[in-house]
């Protein structure tokens, strides 16, 4: 199945240079280039599965992004990646899943759009050390056994199931399972509301 990107870049010239990363892509398609002077309803019309915008683009989108029908993924650069790092809680409730860091490049791209396609985060590393999970501060509050805790640390270093259980040499539904159990716990239901509930433990780490 082909994935639909519209690219939202305050800059053609580097609008059209994602584009041409994408030529060759055969699991790809790319529907439209547009800049902050059009209406993203009209971007939504073209039915996009992912869009990929810069931070300016971003900022200019409503509150009510469908999220339920489209992905963003945003691309950092190193002028404001800063600004990100604070604001990340509030870049995932509006529908970002994912960040490309500065230094980027081509197969990281297109690795982030198939990850994001898929309904998983795509965060950088760097990003993702100021979200780790403080297991001390969680013991206070919730009670984890040691395998729940060390899925949850893993979980926000971004691995998905297979990584976790090949890790810590389990099946993936056991996993699934460890999972379950974790977001009854916390009282979340998935993984981008546990990497919330982190930042609610570590104020001001973000």
């Amino acid at each position: 199945m082909t994935i639909r990107i519209a690219i939202g870049c305050h800059s053609y010239v580097l609008g059209e240079g994602l584009k041409k990363l994408f030529k060759d892509d055969e699991g790809t398609e790319i529907i439209g280039i547009f800049d902050e002077g059009i209406d993203l309803k009209e971007i939504i019309k073209l039915q996009p599965d992912i869009i990929l915008a810069d931070l300016k683009i971003f900022r200019t989108f409503p509150e009510s992004v469908p999220t339920d029908t489209v992905k963003i993924l945003l691309i950092s650069d190193d002028s404001w990646i800063s600004e990100v790092e604070r604001q990340l809680p509030e870049l995932l409730l509006r529908g970002v899943c994912g960040i490309l860091p500065p230094d980027a490049d081509s197969d990281m791209l297109k690795k982030a759009v198939k990850i994001i396609y898929s309904g998983e985060l795509w965060l950088d590393r760097k990003l993702l050390k100021n979200i780790l999970y403080n297991v001390t501060s969680m013991e206070k509050k919730i009670d984890l056994t040691k395998k729940e805790k060390e899925i949850v640390s893993l979980i926000c270093n971004g691995c998905r199931n297979k990584e976790i259980a090949q890790r810590l040499d389990i099946s993936e539904q056991t996993v699934k399972s460890h999972c379950n159990r974790i977001y009854k716990k916390v009282g979340v239901s998935d993984r981008l509301q546990l990497a919330l509930y982190t930042h609610k433990l570590w104020p001001g780490h973000i």
